[in-house]
């Protein structure tokens, strides 16, 4: 199975990528990438596993150069990509020592909120 999944990912990342992304989005979720990998203290779990910043950052970074031609927003990234696994559709989890464990999808868009002050306007 995994195997097989490593195959599936290794295709899907041949393929040419057709960006829909806006530079100006695919800064917002850069941003915000950014600022998870910062999160020292935080967990994300995903199907049960816990996973450090760097390692769900990795995976975020993969998981949107596979989607990158299917969203059109960082809205959109976080609800239907890096808030759930594809595979089994459950949602991930974040931990933070003190904290009650929260949603990724909830997390990552009080996140982006907070990044989107640090991203230029596109209109400017």
């Amino acid at each position: 199975m995994k195997k097989c999944l490593c195959v599936i990912i290794a295709l899907l990342m041949s393929l040419p990528a057709f960006a829909k992304l806006s530079p100006h989005e695919e800064a917002r979720i850069n941003a915000m990438l950014t600022a998870l990998a910062q999160k020292q203290d935080l967990t994300f779990i995903r199907n049960g596993d816990a996973h450090n910043c760097e390692e769900a950052v990795s995976h975020l970074r993969l998981k949107l150069s596979n989607t990158r031609n299917r969203i059109d927003t960082a809205e959109q990234f976080i609800d239907k990509v890096a808030s759930s696994s594809s595979i089994s559709g459950k949602p991930y989890i974040v931990k933070i020592p003190g904290k009650s464990d929260e949603n990724a999808k909830s997390y990552l868009h009080a996140l982006i909120a907070e990044t989107d002050k640090t991203v230029p306007d596109e209109d400017k």
